[in-house]
């Protein structure tokens, strides 16, 4: 899933399942506060439920269900977290739990499933255990984006803790190519899309396989998008003022056409349609292809494992995506947060979550100096920070400032300006790997400590202003979520069979017509509505 707008319209719509199942009350009461197979008295118990998480690495014996956190919150508040469920199809398996009144006591949610669940009445409004157990820094995460913290609420009341975002320094998009391959040709830094074109034909004749790594779900692909300016899954203003959907505009059929030519050629992986998430990244681990498209984490997923495979020198780099007429491509900004902190309602002992992500922003933002490093290392380092599920809200000020601050210690040798705990682990991980060239230091590393950054790419973006954003920041009108997945299915099917050359370019008109049809010009007229365009 396109970790932006597709939040916004993806999720199953289930609002008639949703109050036939609250009318039910067959859901099994899971919120009691004392652990009936526990002699422990005192100890808390709750229930969740998580999705896969396969980049971290855990120590012999842990995994997602059982690790430092989940022992932490054991010994530090005497509180038993267990999960009922984890899944790699998150959403679908949760939205068949919130369908059958299943639900855990505390678990994350997307925009939908959050309306779905207040609209239903089967979740806590949050609002007073919020403001009287959140700390000062939890607060000021909110006080940060309030935009954000105001799409948890209705009607004045918190039934979503955002878990907000580490901020809009991650949303730059980048095209990844392998540097070995591309030193070994002494190639040259793209600036241009034909430049693109030539470096994949150029791998393509020395090492065979493909020129560019995507999947079935067009998301990748789309991330090149914007070298045609065309803004897919964003809303956006058009010349006349309205808002329109940025995947049916004249530009994006100018991106498909090309699209279509490189399919032909062999550039875009001819089995794309068939391949997922997992299965694209295969074949970068593999040594098959020397170029993707991806977002600012390439290095935590798929770059460990392809440093572990191929060696250290078969790193990939990230590179601005150029224009057709070889210019900085202008970026698509997308509002940050897209998943939230529920509880189910009737659960007995809110304010114990509260604790947990009071203890998570300290851990992250104030535990160096306070906590031993052994300690700060096991819960943070081989992307064991990212395992918590809902139990973790993020300081979306944190990136851009971290990376100012790595930067400046990386070049001075200075470490003084290093002041948490995720400062201290970026420096680290990008030494680390620059000295011994550890696979699990490869993320930090490419983000932040590299010659050829993530972070330094997208801070140059967002200090130039090279980006626009989406239209809609904020609540989104939920016309949107009642469509489902329907309308950037037709979308994706449609733009498939043009770039495998089912169907020809001129095709588009007849998608873009599908699309309207099937209720985009209603979803369309919402929006220019909700956001008062006349």
């Amino acid at each position: 899933m396109n970790k932006k707008t597709k939040a916004l319209v993806l999720s199953v719509c289930m609002s008639t399942l949703l109050l036939a199942a609250c009318s039910n009350g067959s859901g099994a009461d899971k919120g009691s506060t004392t652990d009936p197979d526990s002699n422990e008295a005192g100890t808390t118990t709750f229930h969740t439920v998580t999705s896969e998480y396969t980049s971290a690495k855990y120590p012999k014996g842990d995994d997602i269900t059982n690790n430092v956190w989940i022992k932490r919150y054991k010994e530090k508040f005497n509180i038993d977290v267990k999960t009922d469920w984890v899944s790699d199809e998150y959403d679908t398996k949760l939205n068949l739990a919130i369908a059958s009144n299943d639900l855990p006591d505390v678990f994350r949610v997307n925009p939908s499933q959050l309306r779905q669940l207040v609209e239903a009445d089967m979740v806590m409004d949050l609002s007073e255990v919020f403001d009287q157990h959140a700390s000062d820094r939890l607060k000021g995460y909110m006080e940060a984006d309030a935009d954000s913290y105001e799409s948890g609420k209705k009607d004045g009341k918190l039934y979503g803790i955002p878990q907000m975002h580490w901020g809009l320094i991650d949303q730059p998009d980048f095209i990844w190519i392998r540097n070995d391959w591309k030193e070994e040709l002494g190639l040259q830094d793209p600036k241009s899309v034909e430049d693109i074109k030539n470096i994949a034909l150029k791998f393509m004749e020395k090492h065979g396989g493909y020129g560019i790594a995507v999947d079935q779900s067009l998301d990748y692909l789309n991330l090149l998008a914007i070298a045609w300016n065309a803004h897919p899954d964003m809303w956006m203003e058009d010349n006349s003022g309205k808002l329109v959907y940025g995947s049916v505009q004249p530009e994006m059929k100018n991106a498909l056409a090309d699209w279509s030519e490189w399919y032909k050629r062999g550039i875009i992986d001819p089995e794309f349609a068939i391949k997922d998430f997992n299965a694209m990244n295969a074949d970068i681990v593999a040594g098959k292809v020397g170029m993707q498209p991806y977002y600012q984490w390439w290095g935590y997923n798929p770059g460990v494992d392809t440093v572990s495979n191929l060696g250290k020198e078969a790193i990939f780099y990230p590179y601005i995506i150029p224009t057709v007429d070889g210019k900085e491509a202008t970026q698509s900004i997308f509002f940050a947060n897209n998943n939230y902190i529920v509880l189910k309602k009737g659960f007995k002992s809110p304010e114990e979550v509260i604790k947990i992500l009071n203890d998570y922003a300290y851990i992250v933002d104030e535990g160096n100096g306070k906590e031993s490093p052994e300690t700060l290392s096991a819960l943070l380092d081989n992307d064991i920070a990212h395992v918590v599920g809902a139990f973790r809200v993020l300081n979306p000020n944190s990136d851009y400032e971290q990376f100012e601050a790595v930067s400046a210690a990386l070049q001075s040798k200075d470490t003084s300006g290093l002041t948490t705990s995720g400062m201290w682990q970026k420096y680290n991980n990008s030494v680390e790997f620059m000295e011994n060239a550890t696979p699990g230091a490869v993320g930090d590393y490419l983000q932040q400590g590299a010659p050829k950054n993530a972070y330094g790419l997208a801070k140059k973006v967002l200090d130039s202003e090279n980006y626009t954003k989406t239209a809609l920041w904020g609540v989104t009108p939920e016309i949107l979520s009642s469509y489902g997945t329907t309308l950037d299915d037709i979308l994706t099917e449609g733009f498939t069979k043009i770039i495998m050359g089912s169907e020809s370019i001129d095709y588009f008109d007849v998608v873009v017509q599908n699309w309207r049809a099937a209720g985009g010009d209603n979803a369309t007229q919402a929006v220019n509505e909700a956001y008062g365009k006349k």
